[in-house]
């Protein structure tokens, strides 16, 4: 499939996606272009790396303003303590572009890989919500 098919794939299956999904979306957005910093540094494609831990860094951005604003606001501890592993994911993502920090990377990666493996879990295991459509999305493109 070219890269136009892939894209409107993708945006079909954001429309069309229970918010579970969406997440799940997001997480695995994140991984792959974490993975794919990764292989850039390896091969001194300092633009490219840059470029892929900045859809990387806006993707954690997303699935912290995908929290719900009302647990933050009543103190919910899960939502609290997501949005603090977000805002450390990242620093850390920041740190990594401008120190060449593989290792910080690696960290995001496997943080963000195990939340993935639960919010798989999660979205299989919930009843299918109504389309994306009818709710408030985010914008993943790639």
């Amino acid at each position: 499939m070219n890269r136009s098919g892939n894209r409107q794939y993708s945006a079909v299956q954001i429309k069309t996606a229970n918010k579970g999904k969406l997440i799940v979306l997001l997480y695995q957005g994140a991984v792959r272009f974490l993975n794919k910093s990764l292989v850039q540094l390896e091969g001194k494609d300092m633009e490219g790396k840059g470029n892929s831990l900045i859809r990387a860094q806006d993707i954690v951005l997303e699935l912290m303003y995908a929290l719900d604003q009302q647990l933050l606001d009543e103190g919910n501890e899960l939502a609290l303590n997501l949005q603090r592993l977000y805002l450390y994911c990242y620093r850390r993502l920041v740190h990594a572009n401008t120190h060449l920090d593989r290792a910080a990377i690696e960290e995001v990666a496997e943080l963000l890989n195990n939340l993935l493996d639960a919010w798989q879990q999660v979205a299989t295991q919930s009843p299918e919500g109504p389309p994306a459509s009818e709710r408030h999305t985010v914008a993943l493109t790639g």
